[in-house]
């Protein structure tokens, strides 16, 4: 029994030394995604038109501006493309006519009819303009922790440290095409259900299900592995 008391202690001594190992703060990080948030908000594009009491057509410059401003649309627009037209003032009925001439060329740079919505807006008292806008988003890069006030030698804790995949999420939040994406993915097209039926009945028919390759295709995918 004697003998065996130092080792019993020795083995206490151990298990204490293994319990003060610090224990990481809190839950662990699932990933750097969630440690270094992109922020994605919502902010609106814009436009004005500049009407003056009596004009009958909108101006070159204004067509130009109304393409380009569609063609935003197209590629980071949500909802739809509002089209406010001033009323009440002295450029009243040239606002009218203008703002039918924008809608048209709106609609000629690829924007759908029915995705632009009509509205008015009190514009007495001066030369108020046509104010063509629609609804963006935009994403936010996080703050990154710089690398010289962090020491990345020694991490007790078994955690990333401060600016772990930071930098990653800065270029991602700069890169995205639609940063609406980031909050919801987008929604799928429709199955193409002709090729599905086509498949469907060669299969009902014992046939083969892919597509057939000519002679050609074939030898140019042989020249490829080989």
């Amino acid at each position: 029994m004697k003998i065996r008391l130092p080792l019993l202690v020795l083995g206490l001594s151990a298990l204490g030394a293994c319990a003060s190992v610090p224990t990481p703060e809190g839950p662990p990080v699932a990933s750097a995604a969630d440690r270094h948030r992109i922020q994605v908000n919502e902010t609106a594009e814009r436009i004005e038109i500049p009407v003056a009491a009596g004009d009958v057509s909108l101006s070159p410059g204004a067509r130009a501006t109304l393409r380009a401003f569609a063609g935003n649309y197209l590629r980071y627009g949500h909802g739809a493309l509002v089209l406010s037209t001033p009323s009440g003032g002295a450029n009243a009925d040239a606002a009218s006519v203008l703002a039918h001439e924008a809608r048209m060329s709106l609609v000629e740079a690829g924007v759908s009819y029915a995705a632009v919505a009509g509205a008015t807006y009190d514009g007495a008292g001066a030369n108020a303009p046509i104010v063509v806008s629609f609804t963006k988003f935009e994403a936010q890069a996080p703050e990154c922790a710089p690398l010289w006030e962090q020491d990345l030698a020694h991490q007790s804790n078994n955690q990333p440290w401060a600016s772990f995949g930071c930098a990653t999420q800065a270029n991602l939040a700069a890169l995205v095409e639609d940063p609406r994406d980031l909050v919801r993915p987008r929604d799928a097209d429709p199955r193409d259900s002709g090729r599905r039926d086509t498949v469907m009945q060669a299969y009902r028919d014992g046939e083969p299900t892919h597509a057939q390759r000519s002679a050609d295709e074939r030898v140019a995918i042989s020249d490829a592995i080989n």
